[in-house]
């Protein structure tokens, strides 16, 4: 089981694990979770190994950030089971 990244470290539910386990979902997006600044500024500014470090922490920062509206779109999204993790 994958593990969830937060305060806690938490299982999936099972319940949520077998009612998904047979969706072929295709076209779920690009994984930009690593890589957001790569993309996003100069490589210039990656260079430097001391912006490099702060860089990395604030990345983990925004992408906080954006898992939480997403988390705000499921919740506006009546549809949508709200453990439902390939809606973006």
């Amino acid at each position: 089981m994958a593990q969830r990244e937060g305060r806690y470290l938490t299982r999936e539910n099972y319940r949520e694990v077998t009612k998904h386990q047979f969706d072929e979902l295709k076209n779920i997006g690009y994984d930009w979770r690593n890589n957001v600044f790569n993309k996003t500024l100069s490589p210039y500014l990656l260079n430097d190994s001391k912006r490099k470090e702060i860089l990395t922490e604030m990345q983990k920062f925004i992408v906080y950030i954006m898992d939480y509206v997403s988390q705000i779109k499921k919740s506006v999204n009546y549809t949508v089971d709200k453990n439902y993790k390939y809606l973006n």
